[in-house]
């Protein structure tokens, strides 16, 4: 009877500690339970594939991943999986570029021609590299290059090579009175920042700042090294997940080649609060809306909230085949919402909308307007 007793407690020890283990990294309350439900119901609907993360001063408020990283393999997502960030690269290609800017080395009213004096003047000595980190150079987004998707991108460039696709095209208006969204802009600035520094992008990006913020399961995409944890992604069609189509990341570079986690992106963000990598000065100027309401490297509003306060939001969204992502950060409440997807029909936009009113208010239908992006 002794022996069975005995036997039955290291029983029940063994499952607690189990349900211990896999206790989720937050605390559960009202808050957060609502949270995994609204999360849960989209994933429920096929409208959610990925890593979710939300945080403040406190610490990690949630995080989880839904659906598949490797839908063929059975492998989940967790908040350690790696994904195509995309866009949202342009951030840390900002920063780079504002830290040469303190350091005397790039002036944001210099010309293109002063770093690269081979680009064609005609364009090049018109075009600052404050007209590039805001997208108000006039230079064209992806279709500025007939058949760049059905063609150019699948072909591997070194980086010099790539911007002759497109750097004596004609510029779609004069630099400085527009704003019009172009990638070319943040591939351009790679370039610039690896003749002005003499170190290629990857290493700079990862000596600068991943290493020193302690993001070790972020590197600039190499499709040829094996990385743990790295997700697939996914094209969602009437009859289901297909493989995403292949693009050649030499193409990408300084505007969309990193790849990242949730819990790195929040270390990201925890960073942006002080002026470990760059002054504050400077970090504010990336937050100054331009044209077209664009920063240097992120989306720049002011939002009213479902509770009736406002915030400075700067976010972005990272748009690749398979992949969709979304960064929020609420600047006056020291909040962010990040989603990291490998699915190219994730509603990004729909969560960060519930999710704010979670957080900012009492929970509710999501508004017609879209969140900042």
């Amino acid at each position: 009877m002794k022996y069975l007793r005995l036997q039955l407690l290291q029983f029940i020890f063994a499952f607690l500690s189990l349900q211990l283990f896999q206790t989720p990294a937050f605390a559960q309350n009202s808050r957060t339970q609502e949270i995994d439900k609204l999360l849960s119901e989209y994933y429920n609907s096929g409208k959610l594939q990925g890593s979710v993360l939300i945080g403040d001063d406190s610490g990690i408020i949630y995080e989880k991943g839904f659906g598949y990283a490797n839908i063929e393999l059975g492998v989940p997502n967790t908040p350690d999986t790696k994904f195509r960030i995309a866009s949202l690269t342009k951030s840390f290609t900002s920063l780079l570029v504002m830290q040469e800017v303190e350091k005397g080395k790039v002036k944001l009213n210099a010309r293109v021609t002063s770093y690269i004096p081979d680009y064609p003047s005609k364009n090049g000595s018109k075009i600052s590299i404050h007209n590039l980190l805001s997208h108000s150079s006039g230079i064209g987004h992806y279709d500025f290059v007939p058949h760049f998707f059905q063609y150019y991108s699948f072909i591997p460039y070194n980086h010099t090579d790539f911007i002759k696709l497109f750097w004596d095209r004609p510029l779609l208006f004069e630099p400085g009175t527009k704003y019009n969204y172009s990638s070319f802009n943040y591939y351009l600035l790679g370039v610039i920042l690896e003749k002005v520094t003499g170190e290629s992008y990857e290493d700079l990006v990862k000596k600068r700042i991943f290493d020193r913020l302690g993001m070790k399961n972020t590197a600039v995409d190499n499709q040829r090294r094996i990385e743990k944890n790295r997700a697939s992604g996914y094209e969602k069609t009437d009859a289901g997940f297909q493989n995403a189509t292949y693009r050649n990341m030499s193409t990408a570079l300084a505007t969309g080649d990193i790849i990242s986690t949730v819990r790195d992106l929040y270390l990201w963000d925890r960073a942006l609060y002080s002026n470990k990598l760059l002054s504050y000065k400077s970090r504010d100027l990336m937050f100054t809306p331009n044209l077209g309401g664009y920063g240097y490297g992120w989306e720049c509003k002011k939002l009213t909230l479902p509770d009736g306060t406002s915030s400075r939001v700067t976010s972005h969204v990272g748009n690749m085949y398979g992949f969709l992502n979304i960064i929020t950060r609420y600047l006056d409440k020291h909040t962010v919402i990040i989603l990291l997807c490998n699915s190219d029909k994730s509603d990004i936009y729909g969560i960060t909308s519930q999710l704010q009113n979670i957080l900012f208010g009492k929970p509710q239908m999501a508004k017609k307007e879209t969140p900042a992006q």
